[in-house]
């Protein structure tokens, strides 16, 4: 039996039903949406109609034909220009898990498709919903560290730790295919520094697998970022690290912003020797950001504010993190502006 809803509920198809596909399921849910899902898996869809007592389908057509608003894009990687294709041809608004793809191939057209057919789209980065990081962009705006120069931003895990109850050899992020590897799969870093510093001017980087784990895809990645305001960034990703780490560093003329994000503690270090400490809220959680994005995506939907992060902003990121590949293919810098998007 499918669970009634509120008259007016925006009507949305989760498109994957893999462990992101269900945190959205439940977070649509909760937020008092009319979910249904589609799952091409031999008997998940039965599995998951059941379990929340949503409507479920076998076949993506079919589920894009129903009466549906929007579609949340949870599938692999490599499969989401094609399903964001089939949706917006049929003027859906759309929401796609990070990263929007790990190819050019296809956005173009999507990006046609939006103008023409005034399409709302928001890509997953929900980590610009940390408090951490609006606190972060609040003290840069505000010059509590006056000029920014340099920042240095990080994250790790070991990859066989990821996800519970999966093999990682058989995950995405061990397939190139499927657009695994650290770069694609660890581009919140890439993202926030962009909310932070603006437009990524060039890119200098070397990828490498250094570990034993049984993946096609690289598990550690160096980058240099060089913002066209002047700022330059150092990223580390990888797959490798023992305990899951993950933070950023920014120097300025008056002091030091450091953010450590499993303690959800920000700490200002000025000058004068005086600092500040920032904590998450009482009650913060991984899933408060990726509640939050949802809640604002779907009041973009009711005419309600504005995207979190538009089809522009992810098509950048997606050009930063082909130039990653591409500088670390030619040891050579690369400038994202280099990495072409026809029509766009």
């Amino acid at each position: 039996m499918v669970r009634p809803v509120a008259k007016g509920a925006k009507r949305v198809l989760v498109v994957g039903t893999g462990s992101i596909g269900v945190r959205h399921i439940e977070n649509l849910l909760a937020l008092g949406a009319e979910v249904s899902a589609v799952s091409m898996r031999s008997g998940r869809a039965a599995e998951v109609a059941k379990k929340y007592s949503i409507e479920a389908h076998e076949n993506l057509s079919e589920a894009l034909g129903a009466a549906i608003d929007a579609v949340v894009i949870a599938n692999r990687t490599d499969e989401h220009v094609a399903t964001a294709l089939l949706a917006a041809e049929r003027g859906l608004d759309i929401f796609v898990e990070k990263p929007f793809s790990n190819l050019l191939e296809g956005v173009d057209e999507i990006a046609r498709l939006v103008r023409e057919k005034g399409i709302k789209v928001e890509t997953g980065y929900m980590m610009r919903f940390h408090p951490n990081l609006i606190q972060i962009k609040r003290l840069l705006t505000e010059g509590s560290i006056g000029k920014a120069y340099f920042a240095r931003a990080y994250v790790g895990q070991y990859l066989p730790d990821w996800r519970a109850g999966t093999d990682y050899r058989s995950s995405y992020s061990a397939k190139q295919a499927y657009g695994g590897g650290v770069v694609f799969d660890l581009s919140h870093e890439l993202d926030y520094l962009s909310m932070l510093f603006g437009d990524v001017s060039d890119v200098y980087a070397t990828t490498s697998k250094v570990s034993e784990l049984d993946i096609e895809t690289e598990d550690l990645a160096q980058i240099l970022l060089d913002f066209a305001d002047g700022v330059s960034a150092h990223v580390e990703m990888d797959y490798l690290s023992p305990i899951y780490r993950r933070g950023l560093e920014i120097v300025g003329s008056k002091g030091v912003i450091s953010w450590d994000y499993p303690t959800g503690r920000v700490i200002l270090r000025k000058k004068n020797g005086t600092d500040e400490v920032f904590e998450c809220p009482e009650g913060f959680t991984r899933n408060s950001m990726f509640l939050a994005q949802m809640e604002n995506f779907l009041s973009v939907l009711d005419g309600k504010g504005e995207v979190a992060v538009s089809l522009d902003a992810s098509i950048e990121v997606l050009k930063v993190t082909l130039a990653v590949h591409a500088s670390a293919a030619s040891r050579s810098a690369i400038s994202p502006c280099d990495i072409m998007v026809e029509g766009i």
